[in-house]
């Protein structure tokens, strides 16, 4: 089986999914966006994120997203030489979908022609699982897609999310409230696969003990409204009134930094440190010395919110103790009083509460803390994830195949 990733970026989180694909014995390549000069996500990524570790899985980065807001001079060129591709060009016009078109069949033409895919998958529906749904066209092959949160939560374009989720051979998805989501977009549950994001506990450094008294870490990428910053400094500003000794870290800031200066000038009344964007190493030491993580995710006034952390996995799986919100896929991830405690979201009084509570109880804490590593071994090992992948992909080869 051979197996194409479609990717504007590639996340350690996808990395380890393909990594555990190949490791199974499927032939996978993948496909990422050229590199550009400008300060774009894709860059920050691939600085960040090194390519699957396996030595068997071809990386190409062919994908020229430029085209996709480049002037129209521009695409003359790719125009003539995707010609050959008359039914795609055809279809991709009536659909408005004519520069996806473009960037898929460059990428198809400068593709290795000896890795022809089965199968093309994309994370996030967006330009990458466009740019994949027409190459499968060209190709004549299948495509899926995973979706995670603002994706699906936030698109850009109603009518084209449907289009590229309901072309989907499969729609695979990070949490059983995403499904029952995305049933509002027409999709059947049939037709949808719960597939969790995989982190190996291995990877992660173990967590310090005895911990830094009563620090508290938030992992908050973007500084973006739905990670609930605000109810996090309100929530700590009451405890501050209780003498409760809360310290906080708020690691984390937006891409040009103005989120991450304001909150830096602001006069808080409580301990608070802003470290700003830290490497994933710094990260994970951080939340590993830290007594709890909380992350009290909202949803933000454009109706975006958080699928299932990656932040939030992590700390469980170092066995740090959590606290959390009651929004979107979390209550999936934390069973509250079991292995971790969840909150109302926009409660600054129940956040409060559950800190100080946590605080004050480290045995029943390192006991949440223990359970929630439980929970990330056996529910989001890669391997287990990726079996969920490749049955689904053999289903639709098969189907595929007799019909």
């Amino acid at each position: 089986m051979k197996v194409l990733y479609m990717l504007g970026f590639l996340p350690p989180y996808v990395n380890r999914e393909i990594d555990a694909l190949s490791a199974a014995g499927v032939d996978v390549s993948v496909v990422l966006p050229e590199k550009s000069k400008g300060n774009r996500p894709a860059d920050f990524w691939s600085e960040i994120s090194p390519n699957p570790a396996s030595g068997s899985v071809e990386v190409q980065r062919v994908l020229k997203f430029k085209y996709l807001t480049s002037p129209a001079r521009y695409l003359v060129l790719p125009l003539l030489r995707a010609l050959r591709f008359t039914k795609a060009l055809i279809r991709s016009l009536k659909e408005k979908e004519f520069r996806y078109f473009i960037v898929a069949s460059d990428a198809v033409l400068r593709m290795n022609p000896s890795g022809r895919p089965d199968i093309i998958h994309a994370h996030f529906a967006l330009d990458s699982a466009h740019v994949a749904r027409i190459a499968a066209y060209i190709l004549n092959v299948p495509y899926t897609v995973t979706t995670h949160a603002t994706d699906i939560f936030v698109p850009k374009s109603v009518n084209r999310l449907r289009r590229v989720l309901s072309s989907a051979a499969a729609v695979f998805t990070i949490s059983r409230y995403n499904i029952d989501f995305l049933v509002n977009y027409g999709l059947s549950r049939e037709d949808m696969v719960v597939v969790r994001l995989g982190l190996n506990i291995s990877e992660l450094p173990e967590k310090k003990q005895p911990p830094q008294k009563n620090l508290a870490v938030c992992v908050a990428s973007g500084l973006v409204p739905k990670k609930g910053i605000p109810v996090l400094m309100e929530a700590a500003a009451i405890l501050n009134r209780r003498s409760a000794g809360c310290k906080l870290k708020v690691i984390g800031s937006d891409a040009d930094g103005t989120r991450l200066k304001e909150y830096r000038n602001k006069d808080y009344e409580f301990p608070v440190e802003f470290p700003g964007a830290l490497s994933s190493e710094e990260t994970l030491d951080a939340v590993s010395n830290a007594e709890l993580f909380v992350l009290p995710c909202v949803q933000a006034e454009n109706g975006d919110r958080d699928g299932i952390p990656v932040a939030l996995m992590e700390a469980m799986g170092m066995g740090v103790p959590c606290i959390s919100t009651r929004i979107s896929g979390i209550p999936e991830l934390i069973q509250s009083g079991v292995n971790g405690v969840l909150v109302n979201p926009d409660s600054a009084e129940e956040l409060a509460d559950a800190i100080e509570k946590m605080l004050a109880d480290s045995e029943s804490a390192s006991r949440m803390g223990l359970e929630g590593r439980k929970k990330i071994t056996v529910s989001h090992s890669p391997e287990k994830q990726v079996h969920i992948l490749f049955s689904t992909f053999s289903r639709i080869l098969t189907e595929r195949k007799q019909n």
